[in-house]
């Protein structure tokens, strides 16, 4: 983690149902279902329609975790899991080949607390996502050094929807072209991340460094 947390502060992949040839690199694969990926961040057990998740429960760096969320994401039906089982289900129905949602993970400044790293991500998320009609469950994971174990250095994992969640309103299911599905727009959403939380990757580093040495 320590190498991932250093050398590539932020990601974004995605669950895909249906292998397509239009998305064929596995690093932009997780979880096959989103169900599964709510599971992992929240170091839940669960089952979906490819069967029981691995045990993550018995992991124990979840330091936090919460919803960020439009006013039309809040009803009762939708909490918690319930929304990631209906993404899952209309992945079924409307376009299986496209994302059905998006995970992102990003780094976190180490020597900061568990209030600072909440207020870094709720203000992202609202600013970034949920502004743009998106619904985003995160979670922090975070653990120190031990003589049984190194440490986990802290990381944040934002669920993204990327299909309209509202039965009621008239896109539901359906994929929204315009939130984050593209090369361009997981490279804005990385850059913003590397300004909220000062950690850049190497390369970028550099090229500023070059650009102002010019």
């Amino acid at each position: 983690m320590t190498i991932i947390h250093n050398i590539r502060p932020f990601n974004t992949r995605y669950v895909i149902r249906e292998r397509s040839s239009r998305y064929t690199p596995e690093l932009l694969r997780t979880h096959r279902t989103a169900q599964a990926s709510y599971a992992y961040i929240n170091r839940q057990n669960s089952v979906d329609e490819w069967g029981p998740t691995p045990n993550w429960a018995s992991r124990s760096d979840l330091a936090a975790a919460g919803r960020c969320a439009p006013a039309r994401a809040a009803g009762p039906k939708l909490s918690g899991i319930a929304l990631w089982a209906q993404a899952d289900e209309n992945a079924v129905r409307y376009r299986p080949d496209e994302p059905t949602i998006a995970h992102c993970v990003g780094s976190l400044p180490r020597h900061e607390d568990l209030a600072f790293w909440r207020n870094l991500i709720e203000g992202f998320a609202e600013d970034y996502l949920v502004a743009r009609g998106m619904v985003v469950d995160w979670a922090i994971h975070h653990q120190a050094e031990t003589d049984d174990q190194p440490e986990i250095a802290p990381h944040a994992h934002l669920l993204v929807t990327l299909r309209g969640y509202d039965p009621e309103h008239r896109d539901y299911g359906k994929v929204r072209q315009n939130w984050l599905r593209t090369d361009n727009s997981r490279k804005r959403l990385a850059e913003r991340w590397w300004d909220r939380t000062g950690i850049v990757p190497p390369e970028y580093v550099m090229a500023a460094t070059a650009q102002k040495s010019r």
